[in-house]
């Protein structure tokens, strides 16, 4: 795995991207070479030809990006890739001439161009089969070795294969317990004992031995892992593992706090959120600007549907456990919570309206609460605000709850974007997992990778989270 932006990738990821960036540069040379006889350096300096070559290779990986083509949490047929790939050049390339409209310096020239998008666009269809083939056939595969057997290794096991598309593969569990030796814990065996861990590694060709039972002292042969680690074959601790693997912490570890408290990460840093509050001033006052008209409109739609407020406030707990007005376009039927008592919100939920379900897909129920940004109650990027007697129910369950309220609440965040609708505890406590990831690893850049999948997710119209 990868870690870029604060975020772990997964290997295809990482070499997908490596890979197509040079795809894209070296179209582009080529096309400059053939247009130009091949000298362009006789027309065009180093300096620029670098600028429009990092305009047109980013361009195009962010087009891909929005196309969910970095997405490998989904399996694509072939025609699916395909279908993917042609949309996102065509999307790409008008993004291009956008840019090349609004920055004139990074033009290419309409020869150039054409060539340029021609080549990438039948690289990138040859590569990407030939991606697919790899994955298929485990050519970039992980190999894990799990030490331990109890539930914190059945469940480091599972994601493992959760993500076998993805080269992730589980050759085997150790464990010193001879009772255990050759017993299926999940799909993988127990095939032997941590004493002979170097020489299962190296007979399984195992990239990777990950420690993952709660307790190892006096239960694991140390020396053997020591002599694994000075073989060249890293070892980790399960947690870590984890929380790279899936992107959220590991609470079901009986060390979790002393863990959270050594660990790298869970530092919130003065400098960090004075970046984030400017983000968020200069984003939310920009936004408020550029959006008004179409507030206006959703207003107007959500009056002519049914009788009540076009806006909704709510008491939600913010940083600190401060109390706050959070405002929303109103999406669901005026009495919806008559009975005064305050009830999970949840999917397909039967007091949403017909405007408020088009505005909750596309997320305009949430344009208000740039407000809320701009006086400071809230960030663009942070844990979603809760209400209070749901705050307090999930501190007294999960008592590792309270950890979200360090920051403040966000419109988008690192659960919203990876973890399902929350409209129970449990799921809520599911969701933990990603806030606490998001605050032991918070950055600017982390909030800039989150708005930006934020971003992909309005565009290929998945729904709110």
């Amino acid at each position: 795995m990868f870690k870029l932006f604060s975020r772990h990738w997964s290997i295809p990821s990482t070499v997908c991207l490596l890979t197509e960036t040079l795809i894209l540069v070296g179209s582009l040379w080529i096309a400059f070479v053939v247009r130009f006889d091949g000298a362009p350096m006789r027309f065009f300096s180093f300096s620029e030809l670098v600028l429009r070559a990092t305009t047109f290779a980013v361009v195009i990986l962010f087009g891909l990006y929005l196309n969910n083509l970095y997405d490998f949490s989904l399996r694509f047929s072939v025609q699916q890739v395909v279908l993917q790939l042609s949309r996102a050049v065509v999307f790409s390339a008008i993004g291009l001439l956008a840019v090349y409209y609004v920055f004139p310096p990074v033009w290419t020239g309409r020869g150039v161009f054409v060539i340029a998008m021609g080549i990438a666009a039948v690289l990138l269809t040859i590569w990407r089969l030939l991606l697919r083939w790899i994955l298929v056939t485990r050519f970039m595969s992980e190999r894990v070795l799990l030490v331990g057997s109890d539930e914190s290794a059945i469940m480091i096991a599972k994601e493992i294969l959760d993500r076998a598309h993805l080269g992730y593969h589980v050759v085997g569990f150790v464990a010193d317990d001879p009772e255990l030796q050759g017993v299926s814990l999940v799909n993988p065996q127990v095939i032997g004992t941590t004493a002979d861990a170097l020489d299962l590694a190296l007979e399984h060709r195992v990239n990777r031995i990950v420690v993952a039972q709660r307790e190892n002292r006096g239960r694991v042969d140390l020396d053997s892992l020591l002599r694994c680690k000075t073989s060249g074959i890293p070892v980790e601790k399960g947690p870590d593992y984890y929380e790279q693997l899936t992107g959220k912490i590991m609470l079901e570890d009986v060390t979790v706090k002393s863990w959270l408290i050594f660990s790298s990460g869970f530092v919130v840093s003065r400098s960090v959120l004075f970046l984030k509050r400017v983000l968020d001033l200069v984003v939310a006052a920009v936004g408020l600007v550029l959006t008004a008209p179409l507030m206006l409109v959703t207003a107007a739609a959500i009056r002519l549907e049914s009788t009540g407020g076009v806006l909704y406030r709510q008491q939600r707990v913010g940083r600190q456990g401060r109390l706050f007005t959070l405002w929303k376009f109103r999406s669901m039927q005026a009495d919806a919570e008559a009975e005064g008592e305050a009830v999970w919100a949840q999917q397909g939920d039967p007091r949403v309206t017909r405007v408020g379900a088009l505005i909750r897909k596309v997320r305009l129920d949430e344009l208000p609460q740039l407000w809320n940004v701009l006086v400071g109650d809230m960030s663009l990027v942070g844990p979603r605000p809760e209400r209070e007697p749901f705050v307090l129910e999930l501190i007294e369950r999960f008592p590792l709850y309270e950890q979200r309220l360090v920051v403040r609440p966000g419109i988008t965040g690192w659960a919203q974007i990876r973890g399902t609708y929350a409209s129970s505890f449990e799921e809520s406590n599911e969701k933990l997992r990603y806030d606490l990831y998001y605050i032991k690893n918070l950055s600017i850049l982390l909030d800039l990778s989150i708005l930006a999948s934020t971003l992909r997710i309005v565009l290929v119209g998945q729904g709110a989270r």
